[in-house]
């Protein structure tokens, strides 16, 4: 399941929300009567669990903000079985070295482009790049653009990550340049 910046904001500000309405049931609780202990008992640990819910909230939504990027082997396989449908395809792949993860993240693109005997006719390093993953094709490749994107694509996805599709006239025929640009 993908989630996007605006989910995870919601997910932290709900948490937010649970952790203070929490807190203030349980600041509240010194104002009950004395004589209502079972009461002033089970509502103070409701608010307690209201409270540790909206902390469990706002901790996970920072884990899946903060995960990065990754093919496992398994996933490297599946995307060399999918790359090794176009063995016309010439690949460049880009990144830039500064980001540990969008560089480490290109570095397993590269195994698996020449596991699935892709060549690679270009591995550059680029100071700035578009945030997040992109394909580009030239505009006339509009056949490989749609193939590739389809299969290669949906790799990605299975292995969480986001990908968009860019033309650029530049490119040669049968060309794929692959970005890898920090976490979106």
């Amino acid at each position: 399941m993908f989630l996007s910046d605006a989910d995870l904001a919601f997910l932290k500000s709900l948490g937010e929300v649970l952790l203070v309405l929490g807190l203030v049931g349980v600041v509240s609780l010194f104002f009950f009567p004395g004589d209502r202990r079972l009461q002033k008992r089970s509502l103070g640990l409701l608010f307690a669990l209201i409270t540790a819910g909206g902390v469990a909230l706002i901790w996970r939504a920072d884990r899946l903000e903060n995960a990065a990027r990754d093919l496992s082997s398994a996933q490297q396989a599946t995307l060399s079985q999918a790359i090794s449908q176009f063995p016309a395809a010439k690949f460049q792949i880009f990144t830039n070295r500064a980001d540990r993860e969008a560089h480490a993240l290109a570095l397993k693109i590269v195994d698996a482009v020449k596991a699935g005997g892709g060549v690679i006719a270009d591995f550059a390093e680029d100071r700035w790049l578009p945030r997040g993953v992109v394909l580009s094709f030239a505009d006339d490749d509009v056949d490989l653009r749609r193939k590739f994107s389809d299969k290669i694509g949906r790799q990605f996805m299975a292995a969480r990550i986001i990908v968009i599709t860019d033309s650029k006239p530049d490119l040669g025929e049968n060309t794929v340049r692959i970005t890898v640009g920090e976490k979106p």
